[in-house]
C-alpha cells in the first residue's frame, strides 16, 4: 500500500503492511470524514509523543492516536465547556480516560462545576485518584468519610469537594494548568 500517512510513519518506526491494512480499513468505517491531511497530522502528533511514549507502531497505538486527535478536534480550545465524565463509567468502558492530561482536564471541569454549585456526587470518583497520585490530597484521605458513607465512591467524592473548597478559599480558578 502507498498511503502517505503510513509512509511518513515508516521514516521513524517499522510499520507492517498488515497493520496499515487493518488501520486503514478501520478508519474508513469509524472515521469516514477523516482526511489524509488530518491522518498525517494525527500521526505526526503521535510520533512526537503528544499522545504518550511510542514503543511500537501497532494497530492499537495508531487507532488511539486517531481517537485522541479526533477528540481534540471535537473538543476545541475550551474543554471546560464540555460535559463532565459520566461518574459511573468504568476503566474497562469505551471512553474512559486513559492518560494523565485527560484526568487533569476532568479535575478542572469538576472544579468549575463545583464553583457553579454542582453536587460533588456528580463527579467521577477517579478524579480523587488523580489528585492523590499528584500529592494534592493525602493517601487514603477518603477513608475518614467511610464510617458515615459506607461507600468508597461517595467518600472519594466528598473528599474531592473538601479539596475543591480548600482551593476556592485560596482563590484558585483551576486545579491543573493544562493546554
Amino acid at each position: 500500500m502507498n498511503n502517505p500517512a503510513f509512509e511518513f510513519l515508516r521514516q521513524f518506526k517499522q510499520v507492517s503492511d498488515a497493520t496499515e491494512e487493518l488501520v486503514t480499513k478501520t478508519l474508513k468505517r469509524k472515521f469516514p470524514e477523516l482526511t489524509l491531511e488530518q491522518l498525517i497530522e494525527a500521526f505526526e502528533l503521535g510520533i512526537i509523543g503528544d499522545y504518550g511514549k511510542v514503543y511500537s507502531i501497532d494497530p492499537q497505538t495508531l487507532m488511539s492516536w486517531v481517537y485522541e486527535y479526533m477528540n481534540a478536534r471535537a473538543n476545541p480550545v475550551n474543554y471546560l465547556a464540555q460535559p463532565l465524565l459520566d461518574n459511573t463509567i468504568s476503566h474497562t468502558d469505551k471512553g474512559y480516560p486513559i492518560d494523565r492530561t485527560s484526568w487533569e482536564k476532568e479535575a478542572n471541569k469538576c472544579y468549575q462545576a463545583y464553583l457553579n454549585g454542582v453536587s460533588v456526587f456528580d463527579f467521577h470518583p477517579h478524579v480523587y485518584d488523580r489528585l492523590m497520585m499528584d500529592n494534592r490530597v493525602e493517601c487514603n484521605y477518603f477513608e475518614r468519610h467511610m464510617p458515615a458513607t459506607q461507600s468508597i465512591r461517595k467518600s472519594k467524592q466528598i473528599s474531592i469537594g473538601e479539596y475543591f473548597e480548600h482551593m476556592r478559599a485560596q482563590g484558585n480558578d483551576k486545579i491543573y494548568e493544562t493546554r
